[in-house]
């Protein structure tokens, strides 16, 4: 890309036109860089007529020039401008056939378009604020372009398209693919980051585990990391491209569901720091066997940028594995778990009335009061990385303390009732997997002892996506529940409903084929003095049935069951 910077109180000199013509016979890009230097006598139309004049652009705006305004005041401001004129034809592989009234430049975090400072990149027309950049993109079931009208109502700022015609009539930057220009954006917000990035995956709580990672690290400095579920590739580029250059720390989070999407990930997020949770079975109808999961999940070795550490769990049984790929960097490994050789080493991890206790290294009783045993795993990975970063670690162990989970992923939801009397809702309804489940009931087998008087309740939907193995995942379940003995057990789907045939139960059941009916029974079935467990995979809608509740009865969120 060829830019070219024009004062506009002055006009456009023959040697400027000389090297536009040589640009155009080599067929470069070309982007005249119209600098009104805060000038009121600036006139950006004047050269528009000189560059017309002399056939360097065309009246029906066709062409392979691109017209974009700056103002500079100073050479220094005027190099880093220029620099970004470059940066952003690059970034956006701008199709210069048009003019744009858009300034087309990136600086910081901002990009200027058209309409005006643009903060967020977003591609969902329906999350627009104002000031927002919206790039739609074209998906199996919908073209993001068709919503460009309600994009614009909502506020957007501007618009990147790969439809010339729309590109005219909005006032947009047009591109090649709008999806490979979200993630060049990203490429280069990463690019230009000098903090540390860190990168979670694997099969179960790595979006909890990023939770507790970004917001101890905000402690420590400007963090910036993934929004809900953002893990995929447009998740991902979407959060890098939103990343200021002056953060401290960025938290993402790299999801999968085939080979090669977490090596596309990485490659792009180019982590300082790759910690995998754990591998299991999740997902496992999209592998041959778990066994590829777990080469699946070490891919996001291969966008390792040094110095950078790798942190396993040692007590996953897939951890050899991991660190065989792991030794093919330069990364340091970091153990965390309950074996000998971690270095965040487990002591135990131990329930109680009010949270769980955790003993790790030299560390005695550490309470956490809202989280479980799986959340206190998640938090220790947290520690791991706290410890890579050579953080003091007392800051994030005081904050982690206090935690309370994420809806959907532990939260404990008081149900009052007018008797004065309360039931406890444990809210696991995000989504499930044979290894979360099982985390689950036993979780849930534990705090029993402390709820004695209460009324046993589990409600579980399906797991989904286990290909071949489907039933016999879900019988492995028999077990742990039959030493739950619940007073009541409710499924929601066509595989659990077998789990009560091998369990030979002789107290309450009741099976459910959709989320609706089982809505309607609800109030029958809830009452003081219960402790329930919702777990499922979300795409059995269970998340309704906590939603109702939420509608429904008087609540609180984030009480311990204590």
């Amino acid at each position: 890309v060829v830019v070219l910077v024009v004062a506009a109180d002055d006009g456009v000199k023959p040697q400027t036109i000389e090297s536009i013509k040589h640009a155009k016979a080599a067929n470069v890009p070309i982007v005249v860089a119209i600098n009104k230097c805060d000038l009121p006598e600036a006139d950006p139309q004047k050269i528009k007529n000189q560059l017309l004049e002399y056939e360097l652009i065309a009246e029906d705006l066709s062409g392979d020039t691109l017209m974009v305004e700056i103002s500079a005041k100073t050479k220094k401001n005027l190099d880093k401008l220029v620099e970004a004129v470059v940066l952003q034809a690059e970034i956006l592989d701008l199709k210069t056939d048009f003019e744009s009234k858009a300034t087309g430049i990136v600086l910081e975090s901002k990009i200027d378009v058209g309409r005006g400072a643009v903060a967020t990149v977003v591609v969902t027309s329906g999350t627009i604020k104002k000031g927002d950049l919206f790039i739609p993109i074209k998906g199996n079931r919908f073209d993001g372009h068709n919503f460009i009208e309600s994009a614009i109502k909502n506020g957007a700022a501007g618009v990147i398209v790969s439809d010339f015609k729309l590109a005219k009539k909005y006032n947009a930057l047009y591109v090649n693919d709008t999806k490979k220009a979200l993630i060049k954006m990203a490429q280069f917000a990463r690019k230009r980051f000098k903090g540390k990035t860190i990168a979670i995956t694997g099969s179960a709580g790595k979006t909890s585990t990023r939770y507790i990672t970004s917001t101890i690290l905000k402690k420590y400095g400007e963090t910036h990391y993934s929004q809900g579920n953002n893990n995929n590739l447009i998740g991902v580029c979407l959060t890098l491209s939103r990343l200021p250059a002056t953060k401290k720390y960025c938290v993402l989070e790299l999801g999968m569901n085939h080979i090669g999407e977490i090596e596309e990930l990485t490659k792009i997020a180019l982590p300082n720091i790759a910690l995998i949770t754990n591998v299991s079975n999740t997902h496992i109808a999209n592998f041959k066997s778990e066994k590829e999961i777990a080469e699946a999940k070490s891919e996001i070795f291969l966008g390792l940028k040094d110095p950078s550490s790798v942190i396993l769990n040692a007590d996953n049984k897939w951890c050899d594995l991991l660190l065989k790929k792991a030794k093919k960097t330069k990364a340091k490994i970091h153990f965390f778990g309950f074996k000998d050789n971690s270095k965040t080493k487990i002591i135990k991890i131990e329930d109680i009335k009010d949270g769980v206790t955790v003993s790790f290294n030299n560390i005695k009783n550490w309470h956490l009061k809202y989280l479980n045993s799986i959340q206190a795993i998640n938090a220790l990975a947290a520690i791991s990385i706290l410890n890579e970063l050579k953080l003091d670690i007392s800051v994030g162990m005081k904050i982690i303390s206090e935690m309370k989970p994420l809806s959907g992923r532990g939260e404990i939801i008081t149900i009052n009732f007018e008797c004065k009397n309360k039931s406890f809702l444990i809210d696991d309804s995000y989504n499930a997997s044979p290894a979360g489940m099982e985390a689950a009931l036993l979780s849930f087998y534990k705090s029993k002892s402390s709820l004695q008087d209460y009324e046993t309740v589990i409600i579980i939907s399906d797991m989904l996506e286990l290909g071949k193995d489907t039933q016999k995942l879900h019988a492995n379940l028999i077990p742990i529940i039959k030493k739950i003995n619940p007073d009541i057990l409710i499924t929601l789907g066509s595989e659990t409903s077998k789990i009560a045939i091998g369990l030979n139960l002789n107290k309450k059941f009741m099976s459910y084929v959709n989320i609706e009916q089982l809505l309607k029974d609800l109030p029958k079935i809830l009452k003081p003095k219960q402790n329930i467990l919702v777990k499922g995979s979300n795409g059995t809608g269970l998340w309704k049935l906590v939603n109702f509740v939420k509608n429904e009865y008087n609540y609180q969120e984030n009480n311990n069951a204590a």
